[in-house]
């Protein structure tokens, strides 16, 4: 069974019953695929991730509606997950975040050479 059919089988518990908690659906569909451990524990990690991801937006969304701009927001997020952090663990974060950045962009210009290619 591949991540994919995991996830979609999950999406489908969940429109199929909306009124169900989570951890709920997470557990019937495990039971149900035969799922592992190792495939449920990604399943929960995803679903953070998405929830995070989720919290991220509105957060931004937010700043927007005070007229903030998005690079302010950032700035003030980077802020906050560093601020009890060791000088190490700083350079470290802006490290990750430079290759992360990097790999995006080449990720993005690899789709526009891609696309024009096409054209």
């Amino acid at each position: 069974m591949t991540y994919d059919e995991i996830m979609s089988a999950l999406l489908q518990a969940y429109e199929a019953h909306p009124e169900m908690d989570v951890e709920q659906i997470i557990a019937q569909v495990a039971q149900k695929l035969g799922a592992s451990e190792k495939s449920l524990g990604n399943i929960k990690e995803s679903i953070a991730l998405l929830d995070k991801m989720q919290e991220m937006k509105m957060s931004l969304d937010a700043a927007h509606d005070k007229r903030d701009s998005t690079k302010k927001w950032i700035l003030s997020e980077t802020a906050r997950m560093t601020e009890s952090r060791t000088d190490d663990e700083k350079a470290q974060f802006v490290t990750t975040m430079n290759k992360t950045v990097d790999r995006w962009v080449e990720e993005s210009l690899k789709g526009v050479e891609l696309k024009q290619k096409e054209d």
